[in-house]
């Protein structure tokens, strides 16, 4: 699996990012409790604060990269607001992955069908599987779904994460759901500030 590295990131967003990692976030596959510790950071998060004061290349994803963070302390609303104004295939992706987590999975599909073939895809179908060969006998089940894949199924996602799982396969849920948010941030940063 890839080393994403924040080294280019801007203050905030690293120190939001690497609080989230230590919080485990997301901590459910749905909702939880919003991190309002952190609201006055979100609210204050600038261009400059995210990308270490480099001027925005493209504004649709930098405004991605805003939802995706209010998204990851789960603060459903204001993420909600910011993603279904990014007329792009990445706020669509936001979009269904907030929808995917309220749970309203006929939403999630609706907004996921948008995204297309979306290039965060092909690496997240590598590292998912990855993820659940992990996990060992646990993961069995979803690695071999997602080995007869031929791209990531992102409505296949939807319906795993919306419907009731065993305790071991929802952790492994959980762990492909932040590899995703990792993998669509990290995206949406480089077409942002390259």
């Amino acid at each position: 699996m890839r080393k994403i590295t924040t080294d280019t990131y801007g203050p905030a967003a690293k120190e939001l990012i690497a609080l989230a990692i230590a919080e485990s976030r997301p901590t459910e596959l749905t909702f939880s409790p919003r991190a309002d510790a952190v609201r006055a950071a979100l609210a204050a998060m600038t261009d400059q604060t995210i990308s270490a004061n480099r001027r925005v290349r493209m504004p649709h994803d930098a405004e991605s990269l805003r939802a995706g963070l209010w998204l990851l302390f789960d603060f459903e609303n204001e993420s909600h607001q910011l993603s279904q104004n990014v007329p792009t295939p990445s706020g669509s992706y936001w979009h269904g992955i907030l929808h995917r987590r309220e749970p309203d999975a006929n939403n999630a599909k609706y907004w996921m069908a948008r995204i297309g073939e979306h290039p965060v895809l092909p690496e997240l179908l590598q590292d998912a599987m990855e993820i659940a060969a992990a996990a060992g006998p646990a993961g069995a089940a979803l690695h071999q779904a997602l080995r007869a894949m031929t791209s990531f199924n992102a409505a296949w996602f939807v319906e795993r994460c919306t419907s009731p799982a065993e305790p071991a396969a929802t952790k492994i849920l959980l762990e492909i759901q932040r590899r995703e948010w990792t993998l669509l941030f990290d995206y949406n940063f480089k077409k942002a500030f390259a």
